[in-house]
C-alpha cells in the first residue's frame, strides 16, 4: 500500500468513527449485570460454558449476523498480556461461539456500525497496549469472525 493510499484509508476510517459516534446506536457495551437483565443471561451463560475460567473484559450486544436476534460480543483475558474475543451467535438451532481472535489489552471500545449498508452489520474494535493503539473492522461470515481491515491491532493485542 502506498503512503497516499494508507493516508486515504486512515482518513476514511476516521470519518467512519466520527459518523459512528454521531449516528443511531445499534447495540452497545454492557455490564455483566445488564446482559443478565437484557437477554436473560443465556448468551453469556453459553460463553461461560464454552470458555470456563476466563475473566470478562468487555461485552456488547447487537445483531451482527443480520438474523434479527441480538448476539453477544465478548472480550476476555487469557493471560496478563493476552486478551481474546469471540461472538456468541443466537441462531435458530441454539447458540454458537465463533472462532476467537486477539483483542486489545487496554482501553477497549466496541462500536456496531453498518458500514456497507447491507447485512451483516460490521463492528469496530479499538484499543491499546501501553502507548500503541489500533483498531479493526470485523464482520460475521459463515458464522465465523472475520477481520476485514484494521491498523495497529498487532501492536495492541
Amino acid at each position: 500500500m502506498t503512503p497516499m493510499q494508507r493516508r486515504t484509508l486512515l482518513i476514511a476510517i476516521g470519518a467512519v468513527f466520527l459518523m459512528a459516534s454521531c449516528s443511531d446506536h445499534h447495540g452497545g457495551e454492557l455490564s455483566k449485570q445488564a446482559v443478565d437483565r437484557a437477554v436473560g443471561g443465556a448468551l453469556l451463560q453459553h460463553f461461560e460454558r464454552a470458555c470456563p475460567g476466563f475473566e470478562l473484559i468487555k461485552i456488547a450486544r447487537g445483531d451482527v449476523n443480520g438474523d434479527g436476534r441480538e448476539d453477544l460480543l465478548v472480550m476476555y483475558r487469557v493471560s496478563e498480556q493476552k486478551n481474546m474475543m469471540r461472538v456468541i451467535l443466537d441462531l435458530d438451532e441454539g447458540f454458537l461461539a465463533t472462532n476467537e481472535v486477539p483483542a486489545p489489552i487496554e482501553d477497549q471500545i466496541i462500536q456496531f456500525k453498518d458500514i456497507d449498508k447491507k447485512p451483516p452489520m460490521e463492528f469496530i474494535v479499538q484499543g491499546s497496549k501501553g502507548n500503541k493503539t489500533g483498531f479493526a473492522v470485523f464482520r460475521i461470515e459463515n458464522n465465523q469472525l472475520v477481520d476485514l481491515f484494521g491498523e495497529g491491532m498487532e501492536d495492541c493485542c
